[in-house]
């Protein structure tokens, strides 16, 4: 008998979606309203792929493992590896961080790009089938509604002719736009909590030549804002056919203009000139595109009593984190890892297994949750909710590992490992690094936190 899985959405979590459930059903099919591009170029259900995206190391680590030799594909598509620390410029509430070897690599593109690559290794490798131009309308269920069988979908444009297909397994993947919580109720089941945690970032991007300039010695170049005082924040990433990606993002609503002269005296908002100094006099080859849906929101789905099986609800479509901290698509590639361990555990078709994927993703989601959202309320106009005196005093312990961080290779070397998600926050309350904070904490806040940052940019040493 032929096993058949649908994910809906092909954007990073159904892709990666789709590679594990080749895995375990014989045949997958991938129903996505947009129609790909034969090209790397962005699309119009990807609107963020214009802008800077980072892939973190755990999240490449992941989709390395789906598919091996991965990297080697990234770097033939023109895709830069480099080192974190090395290769990067990292502008802490601190500090600059010193540039030393990490041992921590990745690499870096754009998100067409890297959606593409992934695209053709999924087509290539696993039989995948994609149905292009196909909104899904909502879920068919057996007799009881205990089941979800298949999707009602409706092909966009031209007769608007409307289908079903059946599958044994539906994986909802479509990100922040999700209906999932309306196609539930409608079989009678309860709409989830929500959580919604918005700091008001918003942000600006705008892509270069990458100028032939010796003194660049940097591939990466990060500034964080420097809450609640400074707003603002930026990065330069290099990526392929020697261009740079330029953002800059501002908290509270402090967003950046979209023209030119605007967005250059923006930039001189920021708690350092360097990057104003890299982009015054580089060549631009795009418009200045802007983009503010960047909310953190959680459809609690783990917290109901009842949900059908055959469902599965992943990536954004159950959180989407604010993607100033570049998560989103390492979270999608855990998203899969569990999805996975989910197929390999038991018959996919138990009943409650679905309603137990789901609580095992909401678990999995608390730790980068609470990163997230910690960072966002740390601005006095964030909306959401109050922080409570546990997150008053993470944040205070957080900001006395930020002023170590400069400093000492050790602490920054495990501060890098928990923003790549290779490593847990705890790994930062070893008791070496607590001693450090304590010390630390003992001795006179230095003006310089918090205001603008007056050392130079570190040059990298050869040795």
């Amino acid at each position: 008998m032929t096993t058949r899985a649908l994910v809906i959405g092909g954007s990073m979590a159904g892709l990666l979606s789709a590679r594990v459930l080749s895995d375990h059903f014989d045949e997958v099919t991938i129903i996505e309203r947009d129609h790909y591009p034969e090209m790397p170029e962005v699309r119009s259900g990807v609107p963020q792929a214009r802008h800077v995206h980072a892939l973190l190391a755990r999240g490449e680590e992941i989709m390395e493992q789906l598919f091996p030799g991965l990297g080697l594909d990234f770097e033939r598509a023109g895709m830069i590896k480099y080192e974190w620390g090395t290769d990067s410029a990292y502008l802490t509430a601190g500090g600059w961080l010193k540039r030393f070897n990490t041992g921590i690599h990745t690499h870096m593109g754009s998100r067409a790009l890297v959606d593409f690559v992934i695209r053709q290794r999924l087509i290539q490798d696993c039989q995948v089938k994609f149905l292009e131009g196909q909104q899904v309308d909502g879920l068919i269920a057996a007799a009881d509604n205990g089941r979800v069988i298949g999707v009602q979908m409706t092909e966009r444009g031209g007769a608007r002719t409307q289908t079903t297909l059946t599958a044994d397994l539906i994986v909802d993947a479509s990100g922040r736009g999700s209906k999932a919580a309306d196609w539930l109720t409608n079989l009678g089941y309860n709409a989830p909590e929500e959580s919604t945690v918005n700091s008001y970032v918003g942000y600006a991007t705008r892509w270069y030549e990458k100028p032939e300039d010796p003194s660049i010695d940097w591939r990466i170049m990060f500034i964080l804002a420097r809450p609640p005082h400074i707003t603002r924040g930026a990065a330069i990433f290099e990526v392929e056919g020697g261009q740079w990606i330029a953002t800059l993002g501002g908290v509270s609503k402090d967003y950046p203009p979209l023209d030119e002269a605007g967005w250059l005296e923006y930039s001189k908002g920021l708690p350092t000139d360097a990057f104003y100094e890299a982009v015054k006099n580089a060549k631009p080859i795009s418009d200045i595109s802007g983009y503010q849906r960047t909310q953190n929101h959680w459809r609690h789905y783990e917290k109901l009593d009842r949900f059908p099986d055959g469902f599965l609800i992943v990536g954004d479509a159950v959180c989407a984190f604010n993607p100033i901290y570049g998560q989103g698509m390492t979270i999608a590639a855990l998203d899969a890892l569990l999805l996975d361990q989910t197929c390999k555990s038991k018959r996919i078709g138990t009943p409650g297994l679905s309603l137990k994927f789901q609580r095992d993703l909401g678990a999995s989601l608390q730790t980068v949750w609470l990163m997230a959202t910690g960072e966002d309320l740390r601005y006095p106009a964030t909306e959401g909710y109050t922080p409570d005196l546990m997150t008053r005093l993470l944040q205070k312990y957080v900001d006395q590992v930020g002023r170590i961080l400069p400093n000492d290779e050790a602490v920054a070397l495990a501060f890098i490992d928990v923003s790549n998600l290779r490593k847990p926050p705890t790994s930062l309350f070893t008791p070496a690094i607590m001693g450090k904070v304590l010390r630390q904490a003992l001795t006179p806040r230095p003006p310089a936190l918090g205001g603008r940052e007056s050392a130079p940019m570190p040059r990298l040493i050869h040795e």
